[in-house]
Parts: C-alpha cells; structure tokens; sequence
C-alpha cells in the first residue's frame, strides 16, 4: 500500500474521532446548562434547631438599613418581601427563618441567605452586574449550583454598628440561579432603600448630630433613631442638652441610656414597667422584648435610675 493512502487512512480516523469528540462535548456542555431540577422535602421542624421564627418589625429608608442592629437584620431581609414574592420568585413553597444576624430561604431546590456585612466577600471570579441601579459582583462557578453576589449599599466603613455590604447566598438545582440571584438581589434592594434619610455622619467619639423625630417604639429600629429617641425621652425628663451616638446610645446631665441585643443574658430578679430588669444602685437595665435579648440600660449619677426608667421606658415601648 502506497504511504500516501496510509497517511489519508489515518487522517480520516482522526478527523472522525474529533468530530466525535466535539459532538460529546457539545452534549455533555447543554447536558451542564439544562441540568435537571433537583427537589427534596421541605423540612418538617421549622425553625431550624439553630434558627428563629420571624416576628413583625418595621422596615427600614433610605441608607438606614445599613444600620440595624443584628437580632434586628435578619427579620428585616426576610420579610423585606411578602411570602407569595418569595414564592413567587423561587418558584414553590418557601419556609423563612433568621439565624444569627442572617435571613435564610428554602424550598423544595432552593438555599438562599441573606447578610448584611461590613466587608465584601472575597469572590474567587466575580463579574461586575448592577443591581436596582447600584453597582455589584455576581460569582458563578461549576459546577454551578451556587452563587453569590455582593452589592453596596452606603459608601461608608464598615464598623460593628455599619454594615454597608449586602450578601446574597444561593444554591440548589433550579435554573439560571445567576439570574435568580440577581432578582432576589434587586428585589430586596428595592424593598430595604426606599427613599428616605441618609446615614447620619459621625465624629470621633461616635456622636451623631441631634434630630427630633417623632416617638416610635426603640425595639427593631436602626441604631440611630434609637439613639434620637431615647434622647428626646431623656431631655424630656432631665432637660439638658442631649449627646446621641452611632450605637444606641444617649447621654444627657450625667445619664446614659444605652441600648444592646448582644449583651451576655443576665438574671432579670424585678420588674420595672411591666418588663423584666435588673435595679441597683448604679445601673437598671430593662428587658424589651421575650423573644429577643433586647436591653435598654441605664447608669449615671445625679439622679435616681430606677424612677427615670419607670417614667421613659413605657414611651419608649409604645412609641
């Protein structure tokens, strides 16, 4: 046989063995894309053992939400949309639940958690999108049954009081979870910045500039109203010229209110407007809430702690 007819015998088995090649290729690529949707069962214990179930608060404008406390957060992301948006967006059944200072979604194949935080994510291969007309990072990896997405939504540092990050977690087998992701993303965007008031700037110390807000009940509110509010409440008392700062606190004639979700749980043996609280000589703090560990606390000199509470804790309550 003549080496040119064995060169052309060969070639032709190699062209053959490359189109076959490609055309696997091809097919195992869309096999990728049009992967099928996974379902399982929905848990049957709802909460989680490490989840809480939601609770109303209210919602946040303007940069504020960037400023929640975290027992406050997580409920805020979470019924930032109603239960047939999110099951309209996720397409079935959604259970709704807030671990820690996050909001977390499931339903029959999806995983979604939601955080505000005060850095962004470090994405190994983000593309830039732009979400509800803010700029943002989208990450999309194989084998693609998870993303996740960072958006910005104040231009301040974040601090332990100021998180100015939005996260969004999702994974599971439904398709275009990229697209998915961007609309659970601009969707709570939209529902968390309505217009309204920007971050109050802060000095050195922490301290805010004085507003006069109308009374609202302190619990689930941004750091800043509670620290306007418990400031009126005290100057409406005390007189004086009140001193608010970035994290629920307020400070007036030598008293300071102080508000926290975060403190170590104490042993609450009193009861002071109807609430739990722990009275001494030099400090009296109120439980706010049963179901958070929401605390106003107040200490100073100069006046009695227990009386001041007795008279500003049910307006701070009730708003």
């Amino acid at each position: 046989m003549k080496t040119s007819t064995v060169l052309g015998i060969v070639l032709a088995v190699l062209f053959s063995f490359a189109g076959v090649a490609t055309a696997a290729g091809y097919l195992w690529a869309r096999a990728d894309d049009d992967h099928p949707t996974v379902t399982r069962a929905l848990p049957a214990v709802w909460p989680t053992k490490d989840g809480k179930a939601l609770r109303p608060v209210p919602m946040p404008a303007g940069e504020l939400v960037v400023a929640l406390p975290p027992d406050t957060a997580g409920q805020v992301l979470c019924q930032s949309l109603g239960q047939d948006r999110w099951e309209a967006l996720l397409g079935g059944k959604a259970l709704r639940e807030v671990r820690g200072a996050s909001c977390h979604v499931v339903t029959a194949n999806t995983d979604v958690t939601l955080a505000l935080t005060d850095s962004p994510a470090n994405l190994q291969d983000p593309h830039d999108i732009e979400v509800s007309g803010r700029a943002a990072r989208l990450e999309y990896l194989p084998p693609y049954v998870n993303t996740r997405l960072d958006t910005q939504l104040a231009d301040r540092p974040g601090s332990d009081q100021i998180k100015p990050f939005l996260r969004v977690e999702l994974s599971g087998s439904a398709p275009a979870l990229d697209q998915l992701t961007e609309s659970v993303a601009a969707e709570v965007v939209a529902a968390t910045t309505k217009p309204g008031p920007a971050l109050p700037a802060a000095g050195k110390d922490g301290s805010i500039p004085v507003e006069h807000p109308a009374p609202a009940a302190i619990t689930d509110l941004p750091w800043p109203m509670i620290s306007w509010q418990l400031c009126a409440a005290l100057t409406r008392e005390l007189g004086g010229t009140p001193r608010p700062y970035s994290d629920g606190r307020c400070t007036v004639r030598g008293i300071q209110a102080a508000y926290t979700d975060s403190v170590s749980p104490r042993v609450f043996p009193d009861r002071l407007a109807g609430r739990p609280a722990l009275i001494t000589d030099s400090l009296v703090a109120v439980k706010l809430s049963d179901d958070t560990s929401q605390e106003l606390a107040f200490t100073g000199t100069g006046h009695s702690l227990k009386a001041l509470a007795e008279s500003v804790v049910p307006r701070l309550l009730a708003g």
